[in-house]
């Protein structure tokens, strides 16, 4: 089975661990290997604590209590996710749960690989874009980074 090359998936949107304690395991990645990870709260979901690493989301999730089922999940980005996921179940690939609103302007979705592991699939918004913008024009993306640290 396979889904057709439009809109085929060429960015990882975010990287997600799940952790029975949290605040722990976010203490060690952002004072032990300096990942500059803040709490977040999104109404009432349980806080999280998250960063971005270029133009990747990397965040801290609680596993127990929360619907994040294993310790490690990857989004990938797509540009068009109704039409993408119309083709996944096209090709016998089940929704998790149908294409749903992510913060304002952003969709998700999610499916199950053949190992079971869960993949989210996002198409980021206009706020996540200017977002992104933002930290690319403050230099805080890899090629403005590599180019300007001499070797």
């Amino acid at each position: 089975m396979t889904v057709d090359g439009q809109g085929s998936i060429e960015f990882i949107s975010a990287v997600l661990l799940a952790s029975e304690q949290p605040e722990r395991l976010s203490a060690f990645y952002r004072d032990v290997l300096g990942v500059p990870l803040a709490e977040e709260r999104h109404g009432d979901a349980p806080p999280h604590w998250a960063c971005e690493l270029g133009d990747v989301h990397f965040a801290i999730h609680l596993r127990h209590g929360h619907s994040v089922p294993g310790p490690l999940r990857i989004a990938f980005w797509v540009f068009d996710l109704p039409a993408f996921a119309t083709r996944l179940e096209a090709a016998g690939v089940a929704l998790l749960y149908p294409v749903r609103n992510l913060g304002p302007t952003s969709l998700v979705t999610a499916i199950r690989d053949p190992d079971g592991n869960e993949v989210e699939l996002t198409q980021m918004g206009d706020d996540w874009i200017a977002h992104l913008s933002d930290r690319r024009r403050s230099g805080s993306d890899i090629v403005s980074r590599a180019t300007s640290t001499s070797h």
